[in-house]
Formats: C-alpha cells, structure tokens, sequence
C-alpha cells in the first residue's frame, strides 16, 4: 500500500492525539478505581494484560512481541483486596475495552488484525469476592484456590467453603460516566468501613 506524504503526516498526526487521548483516559478511569475500591477499604494489589503479554524487556526485540503486548491496559485485569478484621474482601475490575480480542473471541492463534476486526461493546466486568466469617485463610492466601463463579449475574456464588462471591458486568462507558450503579452493587455486597469522626461517645 502507497501513502502520500500529506497522508502518513495526517497519519502521525492522528497517531499523536491517539496516544494523548489515552494517557489522559487510563489516567482517569485508573483513579476512578482506585477511588470506588477505597470506599470499601480496599487496597491495589496486582494488575495484568489480559491475553495478551506485558511489554517485553528492555533487551528484547519488540519485533519479536505482538504489536498488542505494548497496549497493556487496552484489556486489563485489576485487583484490590481488604484484610481488616472487619472483613476480608478482594474486588476485581477486568477493564475490557476491546472485547473481540479476548482469546474466546479470536479466531485461530495468530496476531488479531486490528483491520478486521469485529465491532465490540466495551465493558467492565466486575467480581467481588468476600471471605466468611472464621475461616482460617486470609483472601490473599484463598485467591490462587479461586475460580471464576459460574452463577448468574448479581447471584451470591460460593466459590468454596471460605470465599463466596458475586460479579456483574456494565457498559464501559456509563462507568465513566457515573460509577453510582457500581457502588450500590458492591455495597450490597460487602460492608463499607466505619469512618470515626475523631469524638467520643
């Protein structure tokens, strides 16, 4: 394919908003989670790619990467956990902005042309994982032993005889917009931390 030199400068061109747009996109939709986790005492605790790896080494050859791999938050898995004594919990965001890329979504095993494909929904798919009262583990110590729940949307699941959970998914963009609908979802589910005020009585 030939491209003129005003095309490929309208191209970069392009390419530089993109970029721009998002970084201060992920910027946003980053502490929005970090903010609707803190409301129920939970912290960061790991993040990863989705079907896709991270971007390579500093001595590897990007070359030898997929051109996806150096889009790590385009599909992204993010996990914060609370460990008080109140309750343990772990919330998990799988950040699915590029649902037709998703392993169960492709067809064969080669590199997803972005050219072709199919148009998709982006959504965001919530778990929220809640551990019962006396069990001998701690959430961290539970989450390697857990699976995803098979239960219906919004329906308590008990993944084993220590952790239950419930999960949901929503569209992406009226997350953005209000996360509202996210927090009275989570808040029927696990218990928001009690807030002292400093006085007595």
């Amino acid at each position: 394919m030939t491209i003129t030199q005003n095309e490929a400068a309208a191209l970069v061109r392009q390419v530089q908003g993109a970029h721009r747009l998002l970084a201060g996109y992920y910027g946003r939709l980053l502490m929005t989670l970090d903010s609707l986790a803190a409301k129920f005492g939970a912290n960061f605790w790991y993040w990863n790619p989705i079907d896709f790896d991270r971007p390579c080494r500093s001595y590897t050859s990007p070359t030898s990467k997929w051109s996806w791999d150096f889009l790590p938050l385009l599909n992204a898995n993010l996990v914060y956990t609370r460990t008080d004594d109140i309750q343990q919990v772990a919330i998990q965001f799988r950040v699915l902005t590029d649902p037709s890329l998703l392993k169960e979504n492709r067809r064969g095993n080669n590199q997803p042309d972005p050219v072709s494909l199919a148009t998709s929904t982006p959504l965001l798919r919530i778990y929220a994982y809640r551990l019962k009262d006396g069990s001998p583990q701690a959430i961290k110590d539970a989450w390697d032993d857990m699976s995803y729940p098979k239960s219906e949307p919004l329906e308590v699941c008990e993944l084993s005889e220590h952790v239950s959970c419930i999960w949901w998914e929503s569209d992406l963009g009226d997350f953005i917009v209000s996360t509202q609908d996210t927090l009275l979802k989570l808040t029927s589910f696990i218990a928001q931390p009690q807030i002292h005020d400093g006085q007595d009585g």
